[in-house]
């Protein structure tokens, strides 16, 4: 049991996520998206590591709000992820501070990959580097809520979510019990 503890755990926290994401007053895009394929990089070895995160995003996907049906949004969502992977295979093996701030930046990188799509094939967006600011950082003209908000609110779930998953990770050695009986003497 304790060999599948951590994929356990990746899957109640997704699922716990994907519920706070539901309610009314959920911050937006509070969703540890990244880091569930950032966290499957270190946990599995090999194709695994991507196969379990991907299952999981496959699965829960349908509950996410937004354009969830537009293929050109789905494949940059998951070309974002897979660059987030191997993000995350970069940092197997590091330390606890460095895994963290490995989970902001790939925060980072999935929001500048998706909203540079969206910079590209959204005609909303001028064809400059005011129109891409504009994707990355404020958002569209009359959005109630501008981008940044968006990364802030991303780069916090994952940054929880990797932070209990990094807790988790700890091996703590079994702590052994010795017990000395003294000899009587006869």
């Amino acid at each position: 049991m304790q060999r599948y503890l951590p994929l356990v755990l990746i899957v109640g926290l997704l699922i716990a996520f994907r519920l706070i994401g539901c309610l009314p007053d959920a911050p937006q895009n509070f969703q540890p998206l990244a880091a569930l394929f950032f966290c499957g990089a270190l946990l599995a070895p090999g194709w695994r590591g991507f196969a379990i995160p991907f299952a999981i995003w496959a699965v829960t996907y349908p509950f996410a709000k937004g354009p969830i049906t537009d293929p050109a949004i789905i494949l940059t969502t998951l070309m974002g992820l897979i660059v987030v992977f191997f993000i995350g295979k970069f940092f197997e093996k590091k330390s606890i501070l460095k895994v963290l701030l490995g989970s902001v930046a790939a925060s980072v990188v999935f929001h500048l990959i998706t909203n540079g799509a969206a910079w590209i094939g959204d005609p909303m967006y001028q064809k400059n580097i005011t129109g891409l600011w504009q994707s990355v950082w404020t958002g569209p003209v009359g959005s109630p809520m501008p981008s940044w908000v968006f990364l802030k609110n991303f780069t916090a779930a994952n940054l929880i979510f990797t932070s209990i998953f990094a807790v988790a990770q700890f091996r703590f050695t079994k702590p052994t019990v010795s017990v000395s009986v003294p000899l009587l003497a006869k």
